[in-house]
This record gives C-alpha cells, structure tokens and sequence, in this order.
C-alpha cells in the first residue's frame, strides 16, 4: 500500500488535547474482526451522552474526538479494511438505532463522517483501493471458511498468507464470490468452520461470533458495503461520487481483459494495455445492451399477444422463449455475482422476479396445452403472459431513471410501494369488520359473495354505490 501524502493535511486533523480514552491503533495487517472491534469500542465511548446530526459532528465536542481518530487513522494505519469496517460498523448501529435516544443513530453518522475525511487525506489511487477492494475470506488451516465446513479449523494457510487470492477461475473454486455463497449473500453458517471446542483451534468465542456476523459481507468492496448500509451522506460526497462516476463511464475498471486468466482488481483504465473487449463490462455500454434487450422483448411481448397462435409456436414466440430465458440467466447470474444482501437492495430486481416467474408459468402451461391440445389450457397460458405487463410495463422506468429528474422519483416510488404493504393489514382488518357487519345487516337480501364484492367497490372508491344499496 502507499504512504498516505499528509504532509499539508494532516496538520489540520492533529489533536490539540489529550482525551480521557486511548485512540485505537490499528496495524496494517490487522484482520477485518479485530478493526470493527477497535473502532467499534472506540465510537461507543466517544458519542455516548448526546446523540448528534451529521452536520453537527463537525463543530460538536464529539467531532473533537472524531478529529483525534481520524488523525491516528491516517498518519498511523494503512489497512485496507478501515473504510469497510466503518460501513459495517454503520450498518449494525443503524440496525440498533431504535430504543437508544438517538445515540447509535449518531455513531452511525460519525462512521461516515471519519470515513469520508480519511478518503479526503489519501490520493485517488490510495482511494479507489480503500472502497473497491473486496473483502477476503480470512484462511482457516489451509482453506477459506467455505472448505472449512468440513471440519477443519485455524486462521492461517500454509503459505502464512490471511486472505485468499481471487481470480476468473476462482469463483467456481474457493473464493467467497463463488456462485453458492454470493447467492445467499455471504451469510454462510460458519459453526464447524469456527470449531473453537477443537483443540487445534486457536479461535476464541467472541471472534467466532464476530466473524460469524461479519461473514455476509466477504466478498463486498466497501462501497457495496456503504449502499447496504444507507450510508447515504458518505456516498452523496463528492471523493465518492467521483469514483462512483468513473467506474459509470468506465475510467476504473475491473477487469482488464475478458481472458479466464485475468483477475479481478480496480484499476484506471489503460488504452495501451487493455483489452478492447474488457470494454463490455463498463456500466454506460452494459446499460446501453441493457436498453436494446428491453426494447426488443417488449416488441416481442406485444407480438405474441397479438398473434395468439392457439394450435402452434410462432416464429415470434420462439424468439420470446430464446428472450425469457437469457433474461432468466443474467438476472441470476447477476444474483450469484452480487450475492442477495447487495442484490435486494435494487429496487427493480422484485420486478425482474416477477417477469421471470410470469413468463416460466407462460412457457410451462403453454407446453401442457399444445401436449394435451387443450383449448382451456392454451387460453389459461395466454390469460397468465397479459400478466407479464404487470411487471414489464412499469419495468422501462428504469432506463428513464438515468435521468436526474426521473431517477429522483426512484426513491419516492419505492417508499410508496413499502408504505402501501404496510398499510394492507389494517385495512384487511376494516374490511373484515365491514364485511361482518354488513352481511348481518343484509342477510335478508344480500349474500356473503355479492356483499363481500360490494365491500370491495366501496373500499376502492366507489363510495357512491354504498348509499345507493343503502
């Protein structure tokens, strides 16, 4: 890692005063359990009175505190982990943040705060290596945590080397990008993996149950970690937003050729040595083939609704099948690559669910009606692809998103839609009460099923048609 260039920063961040508690030093080669550790303690005992904003970090006596580790941090530690122990730190105060007058709330806020001015005192190099780099499965007698269910135990390989290395191949091998255990996020049960009633175990209990909690994030950069998190004031900086912009235009990449022998490491983009095929992967290009796709299954969709070929497979919709199942592949693929903690947190990826899961029961019910030539059967296949636009149709707001007044609506749709499935219960439970007691009322005249349809009308603003059956 390279030296931090502090020479005419530093002096602003260094501390006027001793505080009554030790600053956390961090060693270079420091495990990720033991980083959120220190840091974690240290920010119980400097924001433990008075619960704080943001903004106010900055001129509170706490900011003071702050300022004193961000400086031994900076002139002191080069660990990698530093910017993903801070979001994991983020993420589990948030998460705790409820009973506490705001105070977990607050060391949350100061994670962020302390992780954005260390990126503002390293250079953009030093910066793109500190929220890029994936975490490492730490090694556990010669193998990761994932070989380590077979009943082994110890942290070190026989190399003496912590951390796996990670490559194109590796994924289907060792790694904790494999497609098993990014699928289910990382969260993978490490029980017999952290043995620590085996002899040969050198892992106590709290670092067993630590690195048990931390395992869902291997595998994750710490800007995948900060967007978990909702660490929304770090991500809106503009040291962030930078490189947020240049992994978008592709000015960093990943990967530096589409060769099975590349590796996978963040990296500014060199015309001369790169692959001109690595281009692919480049977000701006991948949303562009992203949009085509789209637009071409959706012509593909009306298509097939218009033909409605009852006896036979048309041309159009073979090509829809060939449509559905490469969507089907990337969305899946793209779910094993993220792992689903990081892929839940794309708004859309409940819509993609929905057309895959829709086009399958299209596909399978329109096999069964032309097996068994049943008119029935075919017409249910159609009736359940009309259901495909349910969750197509809305799905193009995605590619409008890219607009800033578009993309800003995101957000408000999505509270909405949360807001919504949070309300049905209590309106389930109105309903239930109306429905009671108007079919009492009515039995004479009405039964269960024309009142319960009634009910329903009045429920969804029919409200006029309540006092005309009255």
């Amino acid at each position: 890692m390279a030296s931090l260039r502090l020479e005419s920063s530093t002096s602003s961040i260094a501390p006027a005063e001793q505080l009554p508690f030790e600053v956390p030093i961090i060693d270079d080669n420091e495990l990720l359990v033991d980083v959120v550790r220190k840091l974690h303690n240290y920010m119980l005992v400097a924001i433990n009175d008075v619960a704080c904003t943001f903004e106010e970090l900055r001129f509170s006596p706490h900011g003071q505190s702050l300022r004193l580790l961000l400086y031994s941090l900076a002139e002191n530690s080069h660990n990698p982990c530093i910017i993903s122990a801070l979001m994991i730190l983020k993420w589990q105060f948030s998460n705790d943040a409820e009973n506490d007058w705001g105070l977990n709330e607050s060391r949350g806020y100061a994670c962020e705060y302390v992780a954005w001015q260390f990126l503002c005192h390293i250079d953009q190099r030093e910066t793109i290596e500190y929220l890029l780099e994936e975490l490492k499965v730490p090694m556990h007698s010669g193998v990761n945590i994932i070989q380590a269910e077979r009943g082994t135990s110890g942290f070190e390989s026989t190399t003496g080397e912590p951390f796996t290395q990670e490559g194109e191949r590796t994924p289907l091998l060792l790694s904790s990008s494999s497609s098993l255990y990014r699928f289910f996020g990382g969260k993978r049960r490490t029980g017999s993996s952290l043995d620590i009633d085996d002899p040969g175990s050198n892992v106590s209990a709290s670092d067993a149950y630590e690195l048990e909690r931390l395992s869902r994030f291997f595998g994750l950069n710490a800007l995948e970690i900060a967007t978990i998190a909702h660490a929304k004031r770090f991500l809106s900086q503009r040291v962030v937003q930078k490189v947020i912009d240049n992994i978008w235009n592709g000015e960093i990449v990943f990967w530096d050729s589409l060769s099975v022998h590349s590796k996978k490491k963040p990296q500014f983009f060199n015309k001369r040595t790169a692959d001109p095929y690595s281009r692919l992967r480049v977000p701006v290009y991948r949303k562009a083939f992203e949009a085509a796709f789209f637009v071409s299954f959706l012509f593909l969709y009306y298509a097939v609704l218009v033909e409605r070929k009852p006896t036979g497979i048309g041309l159009f919709e073979t090509m829809m099948y060939i449509w559905i199942a490469a969507f089907a592949y990337d969305e899946v693929s793209g779910m094993a690559d993220a792992g689903m903690l990081f892929y839940q947190m794309d708004f859309w990826s409940a819509w993609n669910m929905g057309i895959i899961g829709t086009g399958l029961a299209f596909v399978i019910t329109r096999i069964i009606g032309l097996a068994k030539h049943s008119d029935y059967i075919t017409d249910v296949s159609f009736d359940i692809l009309s259901l495909e636009a349910l969750f197509l149709v809305p799905r193009i707001c995605s590619l409008v998103s890219l607009n800033s007044y578009f993309g800003s609506l995101i957000p408000v749709l999505k509270e909405m839609t949360k807001a919504f499935f949070r309300f049905i219960p209590v309106v389930v439970v109105l309903y239930l009460g109306f429905l009671t007691t108007f079919t009492m009322l009515a039995r004479d005249r009405l039964s269960l099923r024309q009142m319960s349809w009634i009910l329903v009308k009045v429920f969804f603003g029919s409200n006029v048609l309540g006092f005309d059956i009255a």
